[in-house]
């Protein structure tokens, strides 16, 4: 299992500023992957697979990391150029694989690529096959076996998952009722990329090379510092309050300020004060207002301080002359009850799955020109992942920032 450490007790380090020591990128071309790169026609078009994917293969080849190796996975990792790779890209597959087999992919990628300072990206549709339908219960736990064979530590996974147009011949993971779907699909087909490494290797990678453009994200084991955040007295603040740190008044433009000192509240004049958050280091899934009014949480003790708004920066925040101008989102909370003693208050996002991939997630891939973009048993997948890179213990948070809410006499 990885280690219990709190995502709170992170933080950068000069070691972990510079560039990668390498990177490694495995291509997935079996035969269900052929509708993704299909071989160039007379039309000259190409599918939006193709099109990202080669541009992904160039940001690596030019980034600053020491080494980079590109290889073909068919039952195995065969390495090529970036060159070579890139054209089967934009060529189409020559030569494909009958399968791939995914938990064999990730033991190998695991046991033999994983390093300090370095990450491992799979490129893959994900769409794995039991050999019948009895080994479905047990995809979870072939993940986990297969991440987890190599005992290594702090390991990490982010996971990226996109969708293209699809030519050629679709091919279900349950073979059962449909062998095969020739001249698909009506829908797109969803693809991803595993990124995986040493938790801080991929934080960074991902943060160099994966923010730049939409994609669904989920992380698993990934550590983050803790955001810059202040409270803001000066916005969108309602009743009598005023910071409570003892220098307060000495300190100088900029700082930040965690205590809030409250000289009078009740019910019919309440106190609601703003937290500003600066999550720009933080993975576009952790910035988004859809995930953070849902999972961020406020604990607290005698008091019924609550989260009554998160809110993202707009133009009038960033244009501000105030404080808030630093900060990419907002907490707004708000106080009725207080106790006599001074009580820590804690902002806590917590670790939840998306719900992007429940809803991407299908039971059977068999009608997939019906059912949509969706992936074969990919929560079990995840499930997998899930196991490895978590605790025993309930998931750690992204981040706590702690506060102090007390009275003004």
């Amino acid at each position: 299992m990885a280690p219990k450490e709190s995502t709170a007790e992170v933080a950068p380090t000069a070691a972990s500023s510079g560039p990668l020591a390498q990177v490694n990128v495995f291509l997935e071309v079996s035969g269900s992957m052929e509708g993704f790169m299909p071989k160039t026609g007379a039309s000259g078009s190409n599918t939006r697979f193709q099109q990202h994917v080669a541009q992904f293969l160039s940001e690596v080849n030019r980034s600053s990391a020491a080494r980079k190796n590109f290889l073909r996975i068919k039952e195995k990792p065969y390495r090529d150029s970036y060159q070579q790779l890139s054209q089967t890209v934009r060529g189409g597959i020559q030569q494909p694989a009958s399968s791939t087999d995914i938990p064999t992919v990730l033991d190998t990628l695991v046991a033999n690529y994983y390093a300090p300072n370095s990450v491992s990206v799979l490129i893959s549709d994900f769409i794995y096959s039991p050999k019948n339908a009895g080994a479905i219960p047990y995809i979870s736990t072939d993940i986990t076996d297969a991440l987890n064979r190599a005992q290594q530590q702090d390991l990490a996974v982010s996971v990226y998952g996109y969708t293209s147009d699809f030519r050629g011949t679709y091919y279900p993971a349950l073979t059962s009722s449909v062998k095969r779907i020739n001249s698909c699909c009506d829908t797109d087909i969803p693809y991803y990329f595993w990124v995986i490494g040493p938790a801080d290797a991929v934080r960074r990678f991902d943060n160099a090379l994966l923010e730049k453009q939409p994609a669904q994200q989920a992380h698993f084991g990934v550590k983050y510092p803790v955001p810059t955040s202040s409270l803001l007295n000066r916005f969108q603040n309602v009743g009598s309050w005023y910071y409570g740190e003892k220098d307060a008044s000495k300190r100088a433009a900029g700082a930040t300020y965690h205590t809030v000192a409250v000289s009078s509240v009740s019910a019919k004049e309440p106190v609601e004060f703003v937290v500003g958050l600066d999550l720009k280091t933080l993975p576009g899934l952790y910035r988004d207002v859809k995930y953070l009014k849902p999972n961020l949480k406020l604990q607290a003790q005698d008091t019924d301080a609550k989260i009554i708004d998160v809110f993202a920066a707009n133009d009038q925040t960033k244009n501000s002359s105030g404080a808030e101008n630093q900060y990419t989102h907002f907490v707004k909370v708000r106080v009725t009850k207080l106790g006599k003693a001074a009580r820590p208050l804690q902002l806590v996002l917590q670790n939840q799955r998306p719900a992007w991939i429940g809803q991407w997630t299908t039971k059977n891939d068999g009608n997939i020109n019906q059912s949509g973009a969706k992936t074969f048993a990919l929560t079990s997948l995840l499930d997998g992942v899930e196991a490895v890179t978590t605790g025993e213990q309930d998931k750690a948070p992204i981040f706590t920032i702690p506060l102090t809410l007390q009275s003004a006499d």
